[in-house]
């Protein structure tokens, strides 16, 4: 039933809102005309063929990588058992520390947890597996053509950003392939990437606290271990891993948005964000600004790289959605600033606790429809 625009507006019970007892809708969090849940997109087991290539193509790459991993650490754990097992305390906190706050820093709401998953575990095996692997081959190229003094000091910096950062940014291919609606755009991009780093982040330091242990003598290893783990999360985790992978993981949402075709401009801009994640690595790496001194300088830099592309993607994103939300508001009769609320996690919080305790499941289903509808219209009429 149409209704003109004075006139008082009858709940709509056939769409699920029911009114509350204490109060009108009129500035309610949610649509009183429900908008129709999307269909969800099947991509692994469906029919979308290239998704399920990529997760064929991703569990077998995470496999081998276990396995290289497997065979290259198994002896050093069977004799320093005890400190491998607190390497892997300190692993584990540092992945559910770190798996919750990438997921928490995209705006609006978390990314898709088995896509999460899915990039995390390419960090933990594929990248990691694969990256024992082609650093050494390349090493031994270096030490071959550049002689052995050279590539004992550049070594690395020739090494690790070419290799490490390339197979990285694979598995966020593979992960955007996979699950298409998980990236959609550079700020996806930027916490896809962040997760794979953050997984590559964590098996690294884990092998670095085994080797401390080795360079110890075997003496005191969980001093070694734990020495070796913190300089690596507090002195140099800020800007390692996951900063360099987040910046090219935007330049591959920066590609998918635009439907894995993009304008010149757009492949210019994902290019140079993916070159810049390898300069970050080769500043890391490099044996430039010594000291403690020089560490602290490379990681602020890097951490400020990543953070200036954080908030540029995470801005517009939340100006795309939050006109979303406005028009999506308009239509549905709900006042424009009760609907641009919607666009942060505190605001759908509080317009919750503002309707009665039995309608909050009910307004809460609407409200997540209401955003993700917006967020398809951001990414659909994003510039």
């Amino acid at each position: 039933m149409s209704q003109a625009p004075n006139e008082p507006r009858l709940p709509d019970t056939t769409a699920g809102a029911v009114p509350s007892q204490r109060r009108s809708h009129a500035d309610a969090p949610g649509p009183r005309r429900v908008p129709m849940p999307r269909e969800e997109e099947r991509t692994v087991l469906g029919y979308h063929l290239p998704a399920l290539v990529s997760m064929l193509l991703i569990g077998l790459a995470c496999l081998l990588g276990l396995i290289a991993l497997t065979l290259r650490f198994a002896g050093a754990v069977r004799i320093f058992f005890g400190e491998a097992a607190l390497g892997l305390v300190f692993s584990t906190a540092t992945l559910l520390f770190g798996f919750w706050l990438f997921r928490r820093i995209r705006p609006v709401r978390a990314p898709a947890l088995p896509a999460s998953l899915v990039a995390v575990a390419w960090g933990l095996t594929a990248a990691t597996g694969g990256a024992l692997l082609a650093n050494g081959s390349l090493n031994g190229i270096w030490s071959k053509t550049m002689g052995l003094e050279f590539s004992g000091v550049w070594g690395a910096a020739m090494t690790a950003p070419v290799n490490e950062e390339l197979l990285k940014l694979v598995g966020i291919v593979l992960v955007a392939i996979a699950f298409p609606r998980a990236v959609r755009g550079p700020v996806d991009g930027f916490v896809i990437g962040a997760l794979v780093g953050l997984g590559f982040e964590v098996t690294e330091n884990l092998i670095y606290a085994i080797n401390a242990v080795f360079q110890a003598g075997g003496v005191n290893g969980a001093e070694a271990v734990t020495q070796t783990t913190l300089v690596r999360l507090l002195l140099t985790g800020p800007g390692s891993h996951w900063a360099m992978s987040a910046v090219a993981g935007t330049a591959v949402g920066l590609v998918a948005a635009a439907g894995w075709r993009p304008s010149g401009r757009r492949a210019l801009g994902a290019l140079a964000l993916v070159l810049t994640a390898m300069a970050m690595h080769w500043l890391f790496d490099a044996p430039l600004l010594g000291g403690s001194g020089g560490v602290v300088v490379k990681v602020l830099f890097n951490f400020a790289i990543a953070m200036i592309v954080y908030f540029v993607a995470r801005d517009v994103h939340r100006r795309r959605v939050r006109r979303a939300l406005a028009e999506e508001g308009e239509e549905l009769g709900i006042r424009r600033s009760a609907a641009i609320a919607l666009a942060r996690r505190n605001g759908r919080r509080k317009a919750l606790h503002s309707v009665a305790e039995d309608e909050r499941a009910q307004v809460g289903e609407r409200q997540e429809r209401m955003v993700e509808v917006a967020e398809d219209r951001a990414f659909t009429h994003g510039d």
